[in-house]
């Protein structure tokens, strides 16, 4: 009997990764995206793969694990946009997975598949399905994290120490992901001294690889510097309160009057908000459960969970918006989901349970069929689906800048240069106004002007567009006008583009 239930347990949460996997690659896989985070990750990806080193040759301010990952795709298959999401695709899929194996922890199987299956539904915001290190970090700390709660269950240190392995290779992703190691590392010592060295040892030996790999290259001293002006200039420009809505969807900026307007907007809010939600209801409900029910085995399973669920809250610091609070989201939904579960009278728990299915496979429902509505077209970063307005907007791009072009995209799109197969001669994948500081600015004038791109494109970004996503940037940084008139001075525009994804100008040399 135990042997069936374990075969049905593997079976399901094969089906729920497989349909995740499936899902996200329908919605997402390879659909166009410009998006800001996504062009950062691709375009520094073919840069690895061509032989540069992170941080040394270009700029970044996170951990170098997601540009290793993409460089190393995009040796074996080229600047494939499809093929470099794939470690999206695994991310989201192992996330819905992550939420059912925990879940079944602690209640049956079909409950855990269908809680899974609404997180998913939860978790897919199209705009964020983008290769992105918050998906990397996210899916390797939740991995530690399960490593823990089977170790801790077995008594195996060969778990504790696969537990710091994964809460390393996290850190070496989205550096503030660190902060789980706390909790993780307090969780095996409570075990016991030689569960907690294992641990130890597993993270030591992850981080003694990525920091010589980066020595070897000559990478590890600029590292150290870009962690430096990080905490001088990111944590500043980026800074959100806990639960700040960022962004909202489409649908709720434009509404602006009429009841059903208004709804839209509210809901769209109230459930963008649900990330933030999430942590403070997981720590709140089960403090208060747990001191109304002094049961140890359930105490001993879920206080380190709580722990954990605080500590990856503080890792999305300081960008605390709701958006940023998405990543770190499995682990507190499990435990609500849990906790909704022990708390509910057993005779309300199918039809509570059917409307949470209902509301998971409307939104699914919504987002398959949208991709319906998507074409294929060729680009030179592979086969992509989208919208003619997509083939439009790219069209003049491609017509003007030849595949090996000197490019230089001023002060976003960094995904331009991929799509276009573009050369950058300079060190910075973008500009951020308000966040690079005057030395930054200079440095990027005296590369394009050593490089000499033939060609520039140029957003003309407001300082109100600026500051409502990043509302503590420095705005004596805005709009970097040193570039600005070098850019104006040295080239002419030849062409105005227009659509979805902005207003733009295509540059030329003089």
């Amino acid at each position: 009997m135990h042997w069936m239930r374990r075969r049905q347990r593997i079976l399901l949460g094969v089906a729920v990764f497989a349909i995740s996997f499936a899902y996200v690659w329908w919605i997402a896989g390879d659909v166009f995206s410009l998006g800001v985070d996504e062009g950062i990750y691709l375009e520094g990806g073919r840069r690895v793969a061509a032989g540069q080193a992170v941080y040394r040759d270009f700029f970044v301010l996170t951990g170098p694990l997601t540009f290793w990952m993409e460089g190393s795709l995009a040796r074996w298959g080229g600047t494939d946009i499809p093929l470099l999401r794939l470690p999206l695709l695994v991310d989201v899929a192992f996330l819905a997975w992550a939420v059912y194996w925990l879940a079944a922890q602690f209640a049956g199987d079909l409950f855990s598949s269908g809680l899974a299956l609404v997180f998913l539904a939860f978790e897919s915001r199209v705009h964020q399905l983008v290769v992105k290190h918050r998906w990397d970090s996210a899916a390797l700390a939740t991995a530690a994290v399960l490593a823990a709660v089977a170790a801790d269950r077995r008594g195996s240190r060969r778990l504790w120490l696969l537990s710091g392995s994964l809460g390393a290779a996290a850190a070496w992703a989205t550096p503030s992901v660190g902060w789980v190691a706390v909790p993780l590392l307090l969780w095996a010592a409570r075990r016991n001294l030689a569960s907690a060295l294992a641990w130890l040892a597993g993270g030591a030996a992850v981080t003694a690889a990525a920091a010589g790999y980066l020595a070897g290259t000559h990478a590890l001293g600029p590292m150290i510097e870009a962690m430096r002006w990080t905490a001088a200039n990111y944590t500043q420009a980026n800074a959100l309160p806990y639960g700040g809505l960022s962004s909202v969807s489409s649908a709720a900026r434009a509404a602006s009057s009429g009841l059903w307007q208004q709804a839209a907007r509210l809901a769209a809010s109230a459930f963008e908000s649900l990330s933030a939600v999430l942590p403070v209801a997981a720590l709140a409900g089960w403090a208060w459960r747990l001191s109304r029910r002094r049961e140890a085995a359930e105490t001993r399973a879920i206080v380190p969970l709580l722990a954990v669920t605080l500590a990856l809250v503080v890792s999305a610091w300081p960008r605390w918006s709701s958006m940023q609070l998405l990543f770190v989201a499995a682990v507190p939904f499990t435990l609500c989901g849990i906790l909704l579960h022990r708390s509910m009278d057993a005779r309300r728990r199918p039809a509570i349970y059917a409307v949470f299915l209902l509301l998971a496979a409307i939104s699914g429902f919504q987002k398959t069929a949208a991709a319906f509505d998507y074409s294929g077209f060729s680009t030179r970063a592979g086969f992509l689906r989208g919208t003619p307005e997509d083939v439009e907007f790219l069209e003049p791009f491609e017509r003007r800048i030849q595949p090996g072009d000197s490019l230089f995209v001023f002060p976003y799109l960094p995904a331009l240069y991929p799509l276009l197969d573009a050369h950058n001669p300079t060190r910075y994948l973008y500009l951020q106004p308000g966040m690079m500081t005057a030395g930054d600015e200079r440095q990027a004038i005296a590369e394009v002007e050593a490089g000499r791109p033939r060609w520039v494109v140029m957003a003309e970004v407001p300082r109100e567009t600026i500051l409502a996503a990043w509302p503590r940037s420095d705005p004596s940084r805005i709009p970097m006008e040193a570039m600005h008139l070098y850019l104006r001075t040295h080239y002419r525009e030849v062409e105005q583009v227009n659509g979805k994804w902005g207003s733009m100008q295509i540059l030329e040399r003089q």
